[in-house]
Order: C-alpha cells, then structure tokens, then sequence
C-alpha cells in the first residue's frame, strides 16, 4: 500500500503555515517601517490678548502641519521625531519632541545608547495597538510634560472607515522653553522691565479693576501681599479629541483647543491673572481623507494576510488530513477461522504424517 505519511507531514506544515501567518507574519507586517512618515494638516481659529480689554480678541484664520517620521530603528526601538508647525499672524511657531518607540506595539521604549528622547510617561505619542478597542488610555502631551487621559465617547466613521471617538482634557504649566519665550517677551515688553519670569506688582494693581471678572477677584484677593515683583508662570489648559481607526488603532483625525493663560505663582499657588491666547485646530478634511485612504489600503491587506489566507491554508490543511485518514492507515488484517475451517484442517494434517495400520491377529499370534 502506498505510505500515507508524505500527505500527513503536508497537512501538518500548512497547518503550521496558518498559524505563523497568523502569529508571526502579521506582526511582522504591522511593525513600524524604517522611513516611516505621516503628516496631518489643520485648521482653525487663533485669539490673542486684546490689550484694550484685557481679554482674548477676535479670531483669526490659522493653519498647522504635524509631521511624524521615524528618523532611525535599532531592533525593536525606532527613534521617532514629531514637529508641529503653527502659522500665527506674528510668524511660523515651530516645536520638535523626539521619542524612543516600541516597533511592535507602539508603546514607550528604551532609547539606545547615545539618544536622547523626550520621557513620555508611557503614553501613546504615534498609535494605538493594532485592534486596541474602545478603553481608556493616555496621550502624552510635550506642551506641559504630562499624559492626558482619553476616553471613549463614541464610534463613528471618517470617510467609509469605521473609528472610535476618544477625548480628553488636561491642564498644566508650559514646560517647552520654545513655547515660553513668546510670552515671556510679551510680558517684559508689556512691563518695561524684566525678562519675563516676573511681573511688577505695580501693573497688577494698574490693571486689576480692567481684568474680566472671572480673574479680576482671585487677584484682588491676593494683591496686597505681593512682593514687588511676582513670580509669574504660563498655564495651558489642553482639550484634544481623536477619531481613531477600529481596525489600526491609529489616529485619523485630531482636534486640539489650547488656552494659554498669565498666573502669579504665590506660596506654591497658581492665580489666574490674565488670558494670553486659545487656539483652536481640527484636521483638514482634505488630511483627513488622505488618512483614510492609507488606513484603507493597509487594512486590506491586513485582512487579507490576517484573516483570509490563514483560514484558507487552515481548511487545505483539513483537507488534506481529512481525506489521508478516511484512506485508512495500512494495518495486519487477522483472519478468524470458523470451527469447521478448523475440523478440515485438522483432518488434513493427519493425512500428512504417514499412518501406521494396526497389527492384524495372526501376525500378532506368531510373534
């Protein structure tokens, strides 16, 4: 009989194929590339301090660029660079972070020797996992070093792409000296004096009776006790909302809205004096439908690699196995002989030995 065994071994390997497609090639196919780039473009609305009223002014039209790039890997840790460029009517505000990235998961890694990055806390800074659902999770936010806590508040769909909806909202002092330095100058210039890190008690008190309500009591509570030159710091209360793909995890859409506000900083307590600026940013529809198309086009193939051809190798190996088996391994048949099958072949291995005839009496007689 011809051996079974070469179709066993080929059904066991596909079966063995299906599983590495699955478990092995996908998140291989899904690790962050070296070269990898991403740009999202946004628009919206800029206010700054109006000077006659102490409060924030009439909106002007601004637009923003955040590219992503991963400027090297090593192993699992790809080095990435995010720069944000804002276009203000008093000129171009740029800001750049460098993070160390796991490939995998995209969750914070250890930088290589030699690479300094920024500390994002363990928070998400490029995607979420692969198929990462609908739970909470943090964003990391450089503006004020600290991680923003996103929930879920619903599912929608971007451009024929199912997403979910996340936000958040988190306040906290400027930590970028690329972002101070404006208003520090602002500040000196509105002072006369200084360089910003402080503000003369004298123009609190010019100005205080001049301060929207909201400011203007918290401040008069305090001013008597101040030196004559307060130690000042920059808030930024941040609110940003994601549309992130169900099936990638990764973000397709961001809207951000950042106030900036002037506080006396008093026995390790922040007081509100003065709002400096809010902006107010959303992705383009335009970047957003360039996103969902790349989502689009690597699901697809996701799917296809992910789920398709695994299941298709799966049922070949089913296949092959099942028809080997119904063929039946070669096995020693016994026969079971009946009880005459038994008498004839008793009778027939008597006849083969020669018979020895009785003596007859005569012989018996004369001997």
């Amino acid at each position: 009989m011809r051996s079974i065994w070469p179709r066993v071994v080929l059904g066991v390997a596909l079966l063995v194929t299906a599983g590495l497609l699955k478990f092995v090639g996908v998140p291989l196919a899904c690790r962050l590339p070296e070269g990898f780039t991403s740009s999202q473009r946004l628009a919206g609305e800029y206010r700054t301090l109006d000077p006659a009223t102490f409060d924030l002014g009439a909106p002007t039209t601004v637009e923003a660029e955040r590219d992503t790039t991963v400027v090297r890997t090593e192993g699992p840790t790809a080095i990435v660079e995010s720069t944000t460029v804002l276009d203000l009517p008093s000129g171009a505000l740029k800001s750049t972070y460098h993070y160390a990235v796991d490939r995998d998961d995209f969750s914070q890694s250890r930088a290589p020797s030699g690479t300094s990055v920024h500390d994002q806390h363990g928070a998400m800074v490029i995607s979420r996992p692969l198929g990462a659902g609908t739970d909470s999770f943090s964003v990391y936010n450089p503006v004020i070093d600290k991680t923003q806590r996103m929930t879920f508040t619903g599912a929608g769909e971007v451009h024929g792409r199912e997403a979910y909806g996340f936000s958040g909202t988190a306040t906290g002092i400027v930590a970028d000296p690329q972002l101070v330095a404006p208003y520090r100058s602002a500040i000196a210039q509105m002072a006369k004096t200084g360089d910003g890190t402080t503000i003369p008690k004298l123009l609190l008190e010019m100005i205080v009776a001049d301060l929207p309500p909201r400011y203007a009591a918290g401040l008069a509570t305090i001013l008597p006790g101040l030196p004559n030159e307060v130690p000042i710091r920059f808030t930024v209360t941040d609110t940003t909302s994601l549309m992130v793909d169900k099936q990638l995890g990764a973000p397709i859409t961001l809207a951000a809205d950042q106030t900036t506000i002037l506080n006396v900083f008093v026995d390790f307590t922040l007081v509100p004096v003065l709002p400096l600026s809010r902006v107010s940013l959303q992705s383009t529809d335009e970047s957003a439908a360039e996103s969902a198309h790349y989502m689009a086009a690597n699901g697809r193939k996701l799917t296809i690699f992910g789920t398709y051809l695994p299941i298709a190798v799966t049922l070949s190996a089913i296949a092959v196995l099942t028809i080997t088996f119904a063929q039946g391994l070669p096995t020693r048949r016994r026969t079971r002989r009946s009880p005459a099958d038994m008498t004839i072949t008793d009778q027939d291995h008597s006849r083969s030995h020669p018979v020895h005839p009785e003596p007859e009496p005569d012989e018996l007689s004369r001997q």
